[in-house]
């Protein structure tokens, strides 16, 4: 984990001063490395060395550092192989090589300035890196020290600018970046810092001034930064707490989109982790959306629920608008008001578009670019497009044409929750569907409601109130409708209030907590012991499947829940 402490202060620096000497730097590493690793000589020793290393033949490898040369071999292979890294790269190596070498050679300070910057927060196990820059830092004085004009060294621009060194380093380069109102590789030039060794230290500089300029971009907005940070060699750099620059930039990205992410910055975090809604247990799942929490998981599937209604909407009315249909055209506002008003109330948390292939192309033909978003293929059914919406403790199955507008009071299926199914028919719909959710809830309630201009409506308010379902009409209707609606019908009366709903699921989570794994039968009577709430089977049964497709609960092949992970 890279800890920032408080920024230096920068402005005692000679920035103009440091920048020319950065040439110098520069060109007279490039000499030293060059020449490293001629020699057949040298190439012995190393062999000799990286022995004594992986056998621990610490009295050997001492003895080799007796000399310059087999210091500067180490200080070479620290930076080459992470092998004998692991095995010599310590305090007690160090502390040998400082008594025995008071004064290093050239080439091995220059091997200890490279290995910092290389593996710069890699190294920050125990106490190393404080180790080493203490090290570099003493070697540079000391030859800075000793020189009477030490202003046009190499050295003496490191001695100047300790800061260098430090962990807070990167984050000092961008807020610099910032104050010369300059990008940040612009900033690295004028410093010649792009010049140093390519690793670590540079790709957390570049890391920091991404992450920082999203979190201050307008939201929604294009940027350059978002194609920078879809790059896999920056997505999947490690950053801190176990997590990735693209975990961070999908956190930023999510949090700040709220429930209203423009098409921009979907595609972005699509583009980066791909679509959550998959099995928990998949690579891509665990890989990129476990890491970032299960409150974004939720944001952004909700989001894609928006876009498949969109898709939805826009297939019936391409569908209705090209075939002339007149009452499809007429029934269309009012149900596309409906629908939306379901997501506005918070309500729908995932989607299931399915299309048959006339309205397949019918939505491509809406969005003018061919259909990435994934649905499931309607057989048999070529012109109909259906939407299963999960609005928590109420599902819905709504399709164009003549198809029903079914209402179920739990899951109507558990093939709708599984991401692998493709394909559907009409059979599957209205007959299996509601065969397999009276067989899962012999109790359960459900409504297949036909969409006649005058009552479907009416039918679908009065059915999800009477179940405990409160709603703000006016989300449901334009102004002139629900003006018309509540002086015909009144305004509906709740037969379950929210708060006894949410002190269900509250006290569900708790009884799963101290008694999982366990069958939902058995939850009944530990609802009514523990919490004195008198449930039946099918009502709990209703809202385990409800929380199952929240995530919020898991059930195994024998039927017994758990809390999910």
């Amino acid at each position: 984990m890279l800890f920032l402490p408080p920024i230096p202060e920068l402005s005692q620096f000679n920035w103009e001063r440091i920048t020319k000497q950065w040439n110098s730097l520069t060109l007279q590493t490039k000499t030293i490395a060059d020449g490293a690793g001629q020699g057949e000589e040298f190439k012995a020793l190393e062999q000799h060395v990286s022995r004594f290393v992986m056998s621990g033949d610490v009295a050997q490898l001492n003895n080799t550092l007796l000399k310059r040369k087999g210091v500067r071999v180490l200080t070479q292979l620290w930076i080459d192989k992470q092998e004998i890294r692991n095995g010599s790269l310590n305090e007690e190596t160090i502390d040998y090589i400082q008594a025995k070498h008071p004064k290093l050679g050239m080439s091995s300070l220059m091997n200890l300035i490279s290995l910092v910057y290389r593996y710069f927060d890699a190294l920050v196990d125990g106490n190393i890196f404080h180790k080493l820059t203490a090290w570099i830092k003493q070697q540079i004085a000391q030859r800075v020290d000793e020189r009477k004009n030490s202003s046009d060294t190499i050295l003496s621009v490191l001695n100047s600018a300790k800061w260098l060194f430090d962990l807070t380093a990167p984050m000092a380069l961008v807020n610099l970046a910032k104050q010369n109102h300059l990008d940040l590789n612009e900033q690295l030039k004028k410093l010649r810092l792009n010049e140093l060794p390519q690793g670590r230290f540079l790709d957390i500089c570049h890391a920091q001034y991404y992450l920082d300029t999203l979190r201050e971009i307008p939201v929604g907005e294009q940027n350059d930064i978002l194609h920078e940070l879809l790059k896999h060699d920056v997505a999947t750099m490690p950053f801190e707490d176990g997590k990735r620059i693209g975990h961070i930039a999908l956190e930023i990205i999510i949090d700040r989109s709220a429930g209203a992410p423009s098409e921009v910055w979907q595609n972005f975090v699509l583009n980066m982790a791909g679509d959550p809604r998959i099995a928990n247990t998949a690579k891509n799942y665990r890989e990129w959306w476990k890491p970032i929490g299960e409150h974004r998981v939720k944001a952004v599937t909700s989001w894609l629920a928006k876009e498949d209604l969109r898709l939805f909407l826009g297939a019936i009315e391409e569908y209705a608008n090209s075939t002339g249909d007149e009452s499809l055209n007429r029934m269309f506002p009012a149900r596309k008001r409906f629908l939306e008003g379901l997501y506005e109330h918070g309500f729908v948390r995932n989607a299931r578009l399915m299309l048959g292939y006339q309205a397949a192309s019918a939505v491509k033909k809406v969005l003018g670019t061919s259909l990435t978003t994934s649905y499931i293929q309607l057989k048999s059914m070529p012109q109909t497009s259906i939407i299963y919406l999960d609005c928590g403790d109420f599902h819905i199955v709504e399709g164009s044409h003549n198809f029903k507008l079914w209402i179920y009071m739990g899951l109507p299926s558990e093939r709708v929750t599984n991401y692998s199914l493709t394909e559907l028919t009409h059979n599957d719909l209205t007959v299996r569907f509601p065969n397999e959710f009276r067989k899962n809830l012999p109790n359960g309630k459900k409504l297949a409601i036909q969409h006649s201009p005058t009552s479907w409506q009416k039918n679908a308010i009065d059915f999800l109130t009477e179940n405990g379902v409160e709603l703000d009409l006016e989300k449901l209707f334009d102004k002139a409708n629900y003006r018309r609606y509540v002086s015909r019908y009144g305004l509906p009366v709740v037969r379950i209030n929210t708060q006894e709903k949410n002190l269900f699921e509250v006290n569900l989570l708790n009884a799963l907590q101290v008694y999982q794994p366990i069958k939902a039968k058995e939850l009944v009577g530990i609802l009514e012991k523990e919490f004195n709430m008198v449930i039946d089977s099918q009502a709990v049964n209703a809202k385990l499947y409800s929380m199952l497709l929240g995530k919020q609960v898991i059930v195994d092949d024998s039927y017994y829940w758990h809390l999910a992970d």
